[in-house]
């Protein structure tokens, strides 16, 4: 695999590698609340993860995606499409952005490539949005600070941009694309503060009937609603944000093992076998 010529990036902050098939943008952008920016979506594979910051993503006429920092953001397309993305909280937004062509793709990411696109459809696009994981997202600080002259930094950045499309690949692979239900915009406010809720109450999470008490919805509307947002289950939701809040505080050496544990409301004894299972690693192996 060869490097090929470097184009410079553009105006558009773009660092074009690989012959140009791969573009690249990492750092910190200013983006203005309810800025949106709307044209063609291009073929192939975007990988891209959002730290930080709040913004919609609309293919055609379909209804919006939520993407809310840390996020992983899994775009197959091999058709023809318009997006449009538009900021919901303005303000510094750090970020990776990948985008590989369709024929470099299917040379260096092979059948995983293929499994996306059939999962889309031919010429559709499929989407994939989750919790960006701790990992994705010490990959992604990594190439948005780039601390490397500038002689090494297209060497760098084609490292790191490799092996987090590996990974958010092989993170997303066998899932079925998000396919959004239309939300109204009161639905969409009551489940934004269902997850609210959820993340304030770590230690003692309501139940789904109480959060549907709560926030006036019905738990089968709560139910479905919120899958639609998020793209998964209520509870799956919690899981996933307790492990990377533990993770956060064990890494950084905030908290030991112990009491983070106890923070994100696990006992020592659920919490080693859980974090094991979600980042392939047992918690001690962070200090």
């Amino acid at each position: 695999m060869s490097l090929g010529p470097v184009s410079e990036p553009s105006s558009g902050g773009m660092l074009k590698l690989f012959s140009d098939s791969l573009s690249l943008k990492a750092g910190t952008f200013f983006i203005a609340e309810g800025e949106s920016v709307t044209g063609p979506m291009r073929s192939g594979l975007k990988v891209g993860v959002m730290l930080d910051g709040r913004q919609t993503l609309e293919l055609d006429d379909r209804p919006p995606v939520m993407i809310e920092g840390p996020a992983l953001l899994v775009a197959a397309n091999g058709g023809e499409h318009i997006q449009q993305r538009t900021g919901l909280t303005g303000g510094a937004v750090r970020c990776a952005l990948m985008q590989f062509e369709l024929d470099f793709v299917a040379r260096e990411f092979g059948a995983e490539l293929s499994r996306l696109l059939l999962l889309s459809g031919p010429d559709d696009a499929g989407l994939w949005v989750r919790p960006a994981s701790a990992e994705l997202r010490a990959l992604a600080l990594q190439m948005a600070e780039c601390r490397v002259g500038d002689s090494l930094r297209s060497f760098y950045l084609a490292g790191k941009a490799l092996e987090l499309g590996a990974l958010a690949v092989n993170e997303i692979i066998g899932e079925r694309p998000v396919r959004p239900a239309k939300l109204d915009a009161r639905t969409r406010e009551q489940i934004q503060a269902v997850r609210e809720i959820l993340e304030q109450s770590l230690q003692e999470p309501p139940s789904l009937s109480e959060l549907a008490r709560r926030t006036g919805l019905n738990p089968s509307k709560l139910t479905s609603a919120f899958r639609a947002q998020f793209g998964t289950s209520v509870f799956g939701y919690l899981q996933e944000y307790r492990l990377q809040q533990a993770h956060e505080l064990i890494a950084s050496g905030e908290a030991s093992i112990a009491v983070a544990a106890f923070r994100v409301g696990y006992s020592p004894a659920h919490f080693s076998s859980a974090f094991r299972k979600r980042f392939g690693i047992s918690p001690s192996a962070l200090r």
